[in-house]
């Protein structure tokens, strides 16, 4: 997926990639703890965090629902603590609807995420949004089961270019 390989691209490796993991380790944990309803998952040297965008949004919506806003704000929470590292958000959707329409509602979802959190007080430049419509299905989009899980958002956390050297520095001494 593009939220995982944003993830594997930002890779260090020896020393200074245990030191980058044990720093996930930590906030991942703390992610699973305080996101409930989200799905936390270490991925490298980063952490992949799945919210079901029902969770997020009303369907057809792209305006973040009042009750996602604490699972938003916790989020922003854990950046701030851990302010090394830079983010990928990825909207998706089903099959439902056009292609270029289910573009569009990913990239307005994606960019609605980062808007809510610049708003907490995440820095923009350390966050990327994308659409990618219904191009990486995550189950088949002939059930209503699959397309659920379809219709999501992936936040990839990874090392931010001052973090690995950072810990490039810290492996070498």
């Amino acid at each position: 997926s593009t939220a995982k390989g944003a993830i594997l691209g930002a890779v260090v490796g020896g020393a200074a990639g245990m030191i980058i993991g044990h720093q996930m380790d930590k906030q991942a944990a703390e992610l699973k703890q305080n996101i409930p309803g989200a799905v936390v998952e270490r991925v490298g040297e980063g952490i992949q965090v799945t919210f079901d965008s029902g969770l997020l949004f009303d369907f057809d919506s792209d305006v973040v629902r009042p009750e996602a806003r604490t699972n938003l704000r916790n989020l922003a929470a854990s950046l701030d603590k851990y302010p090394g590292s830079d983010l990928l958000i990825a909207g998706h959707t089903d099959s439902v609807g056009t292609d270029s329409y289910n573009l569009g509602l990913s990239e307005r979802r994606a960019d609605a995420a980062v808007t809510y959190l610049a708003a907490q007080g995440v820095d923009r430049s350390r966050m990327r949004a994308r659409g990618l419509g219904e191009t990486e299905p995550v189950m088949p989009n002939d059930t209503e089961a699959g397309r659920s899980k379809n219709r999501r958002v992936e936040v990839a956390i990874y090392a931010s270019e001052a973090q690995r050297a950072e810990a490039k520095r810290q492996a070498g001494s």
